[in-house]
């Protein structure tokens, strides 16, 4: 029987690959890793709502209207995270991105487009201290930054000391967002908060959230995540040949990691069981 021998750099062509390559980058004790998948390479680690200026401009407005058209649907949220957490459901743009616990689900996601182009998975690595909760105040500074305007944004951005903040119209009214979901938070915004990119580890009461081992990255006046970056987050990418996409999205439903199983709402359950179909021209009944 040949053996094969994989090429050097030639990345992740099966489940064999992806085994391999996490047995070797097993992480230390304190630390942790989240995964993600690119269909294309070319993408970069940016949030939707920075990749058009014209989103950045009404974020807040988005937000508003939806609840405004959709308030039952937010009954249940009771803060500004919760809120985008519900908007990234619903593919409007946020200020976070999608990762996952689970490597199977970060390369289903590097498969599942883009069927002629090279795909890679995203490992981060970080310290499991870093990552923060749904309920974390740091959390909610960053989120509440999604109720202000771009001007208002901006303004805090051309900060260098944090005590401008703390003594500006718009660092009173940031703290008036997050006092209405905390009441007890006391006047310490931290600037370089605002300035970060964090870890969240979100409530796993969404149905997606929980089928996909879901987390997020959420950004606050940073517009990407660099591979070489100050929040201590390590980053590795791994290739995903184009060629390998089809093979791999096989293994990956053999063992039931598939579009049924990672959207678990009906919709996408009928899509992948309609997919399974093989159709041809022919028909087992006469036209009417």
């Amino acid at each position: 029987m040949p053996v094969h021998i994989k090429k050097p750099g030639a990345g992740i062509q099966s489940l064999a690959d992806l085994f391999d390559m996490l047995g070797k980058a097993q992480p230390a004790d304190r630390y942790v890793s989240l995964y993600r998948g690119h269909p294309d390479r070319a993408h970069t680690l940016r949030p939707s709502i920075f990749r058009k200026k014209e989103y950045r401009r009404v974020e807040r407005n988005i937000l508003r209207e939806l609840i405004a058209i959709q308030p039952n649907e937010f009954r249940e949220d009771k803060t500004a995270f919760e809120q985008l957490v519900r908007m990234q459901h619903y593919s409007l743009p946020t200020r976070l991105l999608d990762l996952t616990y689970n490597p199977l689900v970060g390369l289903y996601f590097a498969c599942s487009k883009d069927e002629d182009k090279d795909g890679e998975l995203i490992r981060f690595e970080l310290r499991k201290s870093n990552i923060k909760y749904f309920d974390s105040d740091t959390v909610s500074c960053v989120a509440n930054l999604s109720n202000l305007t771009g001007g208002e944004r901006d303004e805090i951005r051309a900060f260098t000391n944090p005590a401008a903040l703390k003594n500006s119209e718009v660092g009173t009214r940031l703290l008036h967002f997050i006092k209405a979901e905390k009441p007890y938070f006391l006047p310490k915004i931290r600037l370089s908060d605002l300035k970060s990119v964090l870890a969240v580890r979100p409530k796993q009461t969404n149905q997606r959230i929980l089928a996909q081992q879901g987390a997020f990255l959420i950004f606050g006046l940073r517009s990407s995540l660099e591979d070489s970056n100050e929040f201590g987050i390590k980053i590795v990418r791994t290739k995903v040949r184009a060629s390998a996409k089809t093979k791999l999205l096989g293994e990956l439903d053999s063992i039931n990691i598939n579009a049924s199983t990672l959207f678990p709402e009906i919709e996408s359950a009928a899509k992948y069981i309609m997919s399974k179909i093989p159709l041809t021209n022919e028909t087992d009944e006469k036209p009417d």
